[in-house]
């Protein structure tokens, strides 16, 4: 193995983690959804008031995904490369797994949802859509296809993270004999935790069908009365802000 091919090893193992740092904090985020659209869009609002500092945050991101996307074609053309005949029988019975075998076309599927999120989501004006943000996200959520689709590319990405997680430690050569195992079992736990918490949303939407919370009531105002009236015993109605009427 050349230094080369060592060096692109390991930007795909470090920028890999690096994504899955980013979906745990996205997800941690994103579970506001279920608090409802006063606590989702003012979380919304904060990261967009962040300004220049989310705009920094944003370009690393994607510096940092084009550069896994990089470094793992590269790494699998040349893993081609060095075996051009294709093994007569697949491994199934040793180290290899569904998931690292079909990792390019889990992180093919994957890049285009990236795309058609980010399309959907951050480039869609929702200031007039009721319940802003939240409200854009629970109306595409209720429509079978998109909720369907979305949940499809929530197992596939915890395909993908189950083993990129675990061979991401073995690329760094942060393991000892009987660690593999250990690091393997983690991958399948973070990958599919990712995984699981982001599928649970499209199935809110899609099920439960929320709806934004109630508009907040004007003021309280109170009832004029005759100013000459010289009786001090009639009392004052005073409209709350639940609509009911008091009286002082």
């Amino acid at each position: 193995m050349t230094p080369s091919s060592i060096l692109k090893k390991t930007v795909m193992a470090l920028t890999g983690l690096a994504l899955v740092g980013f979906l745990i904090a996205h997800l941690s985020g994103n579970f506001l959804l279920f608090k409802g659209d006063k606590a989702f869009n003012a979380y919304a609002e904060f990261l967009e008031h962040q300004g220049g500092l989310l705009i920094a945050a944003e370009v690393g991101l994607l510096a940092v995904f084009l550069l896994h996307i990089y470094s793992a074609i590269r790494v699998t053309l040349e893993n081609k490369a060095a075996r051009p005949v294709p093994y007569e029988t697949k491994q199934s019975g040793g180290t290899s797994t569904f998931g690292s075998r079909t990792m390019m076309i889990s992180g093919a599927i994957i890049l285009l949802f990236v795309i058609l999120h980010v399309k959907m989501f951050k480039f869609t004006d929702h200031e007039h859509v009721d319940g802003e943000l939240w409200g854009l996200v629970m109306q595409a959520f209720a429509n079978p296809v998109i909720a369907l689709a979305y949940m499809a590319a929530m197992v596939v990405l915890g395909l993908h993270l189950s083993h990129g997680f675990s061979s991401a430690f073995q690329t760094l050569g942060l393991t000892k004999p009987g660690w593999a195992k250990c690091y393997k079992k983690a991958g399948l736990v973070v990958g599919w935790l990712i995984a699981f918490g982001f599928f649970t949303m499209p199935l809110y939407g899609l099920v439960v069908k929320p709806k934004p919370g109630a508009k907040e009531h004007a003021p309280a105002k109170t009832i004029k009365h005759d100013e000459n009236d010289d009786d001090a015993s009639v009392f004052r109605p005073v409209l709350t802000e639940k609509g009911t009427v008091s009286w002082s």
